[in-house]
């Protein structure tokens, strides 16, 4: 599985950068690929020396990471605005979430109304983290998309194809959308 692993520079102390170490070391024991790999050797001065095409560089990559990624974990122990709106992108993105929160810590009040059902908090400890990451690699699997082939005839596919123009709106997204709006209509199916 590929794994987008984030953790806010601003907030990272020494015990926080360890913690995430330990999630790092635990999600690669399992042998799945963590990205960005060098997360943890940035710090709070890395974007704040950038000029502007570097930063939006920078955040280019890190978008393209998430929509790469089958799924998006991030240590928010320690809040910050842009772990927030890491959460927010990749919600819309239609990944599934884990924000991981240590024990001692409050648990954070984030975005949850937004996720439903693709944003899972977990809490963990340096005895649990080994549990709380099967907890989280089964949730994962579970948020999985599964790919859905069809035929169609060419007045349909015209349709779609003008659909993506005019509304920049990716083929698939407008089917899943059709398809929950009509289950939001089936009662019996939700019942």
């Amino acid at each position: 599985m590929k794994i987008y692993f984030s953790v806010s520079l601003s907030q990272m102390d020494n015990e926080i950068k360890n913690n995430c170490h330990l999630i790092i070391s635990e999600l690669k024991r399992r042998a799945h690929q963590v990205f960005p790999p060098d997360i943890l050797d940035r710090n709070a001065n890395t974007y704040l020396q950038q000029d502007a095409s570097e930063s939006l560089q920078a955040e280019e990559e890190l978008t393209r990471l998430k929509k790469l990624a089958d799924l998006i974990i991030v240590e928010t122990s320690k809040q910050s605005i842009g772990i927030g709106q890491e959460i927010a992108l990749s919600l819309t993105l239609n990944k599934p979430v884990v924000a991981l929160y240590h024990q001692k810590y409050k648990r954070p009040h984030i975005l949850q109304d937004e996720g439903k059902n693709s944003l899972l908090i977990a809490e963990y400890n340096g005895e649990n983290l080994p549990r709380v990451i099967d907890k989280i690699l089964h949730y994962a699997n579970k948020q999985q998309d599964s790919r859905f082939n069809f035929f169609i005839n060419p007045k349909l596919l015209a349709y779609l194809d003008w659909i993506a123009r005019s509304k920049r709106l990716p083929r698939a997204v407008f089917l899943r959308k059709l398809i929950e709006d009509r289950m939001k209509q089936d009662v019996e199916y939700l019942s």
